[in-house]
């Protein structure tokens, strides 16, 4: 395919990644071999500094026996919705360090260049306050990622999807972005979240521009698969091709329908959507 789909070994469930029923197993091996013989370029994994060190190194080796690009894990895969980046105190500044290097570690085994970033809400505090401290705690650590050529993403999530998050519009994290003033972070571009906070995901792109550090993508409404929904995805890939994006293209949703009918229509859409990308 033309267009450079990743697909992924789990979401908040490691257990179940994006075409277990097709690929006959769960097994994260098993899963890269199949999306390498189906075209995909890379594979990414949402919980994988949560996995054995044994079960990262077995997961990079089959990404790279099967030719595939490693697109984003999550910052942390188990503290993800506590507030801990909007914390300025030591204690918590001190943990600021100690994920971001433990993931450092775990995207390392596999040769993952993108790190998304979420935290949670305190709702009694000013959301703007948290933001700005989110943006200095990020610029704090920077350099930890930027020695590894890493980049650390913010990524916007609609509230009627995840609520209890502080981030969850691209002005937002575009905010926050600009305010940590450093190359090695940048904004997770979630056209599926962008678009059910009702902001325009092809007008974003323009927006975000050079800031945009990894894109994930699902339809509207609802994260359906791409292409049975509202987007415009011609001209969505039209606008992120115009910015210069080289990065993976991470499918993050499941198949609306369950079972391989389901993931066969995913993959059909996709297929769709990669064959009218070439007509362009």
């Amino acid at each position: 395919m033309r267009l450079r789909f990743a697909g992924h070994l789990g979401l908040r469930d490691p257990l179940r990644p994006l075409f277990a029923e097709l690929a006959g197993s769960d097994d994260p091996t098993a899963q890269i071999a199949w999306l390498g013989e189906h075209g995909f370029a890379g594979v990414f994994d949402n919980g994988l500094s949560a996995r054995p060190e044994a079960e990262q190194i077995a997961i990079g080796e089959a990404a790279r026996r099967h030719g595939l690009a490693f697109g984003s894990i999550a910052l942390d895969p188990v503290g993800w919705a506590t507030p801990l980046w909007s914390r300025t105190d030591a204690a918590s500044r001190e943990r600021q360090r100690e994920v971001v290097e433990f993931a450092l570690e775990a995207a390392a085994r596999v040769g993952g260049r993108t790190i998304s970033c979420v935290t949670g809400l305190v709702s009694d505090e000013p959301a703007g306050a948290q933001c700005d401290a989110m943006a200095d705690n990020l610029a704090r650590v920077a350099h930890l990622a930027s020695e590894k050529g890493v980049m650390l993403c913010v990524e916007p999530v609609a509230p009627d999807f995840i609520p209890g998050l502080l981030v969850r519009r691209l002005d937002e994290a575009l905010t926050i972005v600009e305010r940590a003033s450093h190359p090695a972070i940048r904004v997770a571009y979630d056209v599926g979240h962008i678009a059910m906070t009702g902001d325009d995901p092809v007008a974003g792109i323009g927006k975000a521009s050079a800031l945009i550090g990894l894109v994930q993508i699902a339809d509207a409404p609802g994260r359906a698969d791409p292409g049975a929904g509202t987007i415009d995805w011609t001209a969505l890939f039209a606008a992120l091709e115009a910015t210069g994006y080289t990065g993976l293209i991470e499918v993050e949703t499941l198949p609306m329908e369950p079972g391989r009918e389901g993931e066969a229509a995913l993959l059909a859409r996709l297929q769709d959507l990669d064959t009218r990308t070439e007509g362009e």
